[in-house]
């Protein structure tokens, strides 16, 4: 058997393996792969800085998938499905209206949780409102540029079971910037707002 012959068998193999917990164990299946997403995400995001990999910070972001971000999709998609035209699911009206409801109140609830969660772990909850301040809106509207498509070819096109997968391929994209932006200090658009005033006043003082 070919090297790549071997490489196709083990792929579905695993594949099969994971539809098969699915199956078993939804909710843990899905919260160990929001695990790991969150994983490859902050890894991505840290090896493309270039600095000194802190693997506190990893462990913070799998810790914040697989105890909130896999539970709270899993139990999520199953009430959109549950109530949203169920006998009509893959439709254009129902996946539209899905779409809307995730947009519309589970992104702010996400964005405030994820925020106060990170930064409860990092032992800095007295700033939590200041990072919601500083944050919150740049993440919302940050994401509303990637997840309305996303998830209409997710309540389209993807099984129920998988879509915590499918979103957690996405989120590799998605947690680059979401733990880029979390590790970021509220500082730190303070600091690029006076290099902008004190570059508007040499300008100024030049002409």
């Amino acid at each position: 058997m070919s090297i790549a012959a071997s490489g196709r068998s083990l792929g579905s193999r695993l594949w099969s393996s994971y539809n098969r917990q699915l199956d078993a164990r939804p909710l843990v299946t899905k919260s160990f792969t929001s695990f790991f997403g969150f994983i490859v995400g902050d890894g991505v995001a840290q090896v493309a800085a270039g600095e000194k990999y802190d693997y506190w910070r990893t462990a913070r972001f799998a810790t914040y998938g697989i105890l909130v971000h896999g539970p709270l999709s899993h139990v999520w998609y199953g009430i959109l499905d549950k109530n949203v035209m169920p006998r009509t699911p893959k439709s254009p009206a129902a996946v539209v209206i899905k779409m809307a409801l995730d947009q519309v109140l589970l992104s702010p609830i996400g964005i405030c949780l994820f925020y106060s969660i990170i930064k409860t772990m990092e032992g800095q909850s007295d700033k939590i409102q200041a990072t919601l301040k500083d944050k919150f809106w740049p993440t919302l509207l940050a994401g509303y540029a990637v997840w309305p498509l996303a998830h209409v070819i997710n309540f389209r096109f993807i099984p129920n079971s998988q879509r915590v997968l499918y979103i957690n391929a996405v989120n590799v994209c998605w947690n680059v910037f979401l733990c880029k932006l979390a590790s970021s200090g509220p500082q730190d658009n303070s600091r690029s707002k006076a290099a902008s005033r004190t570059d508007n006043k040499e300008l100024k003082s030049e002409v």
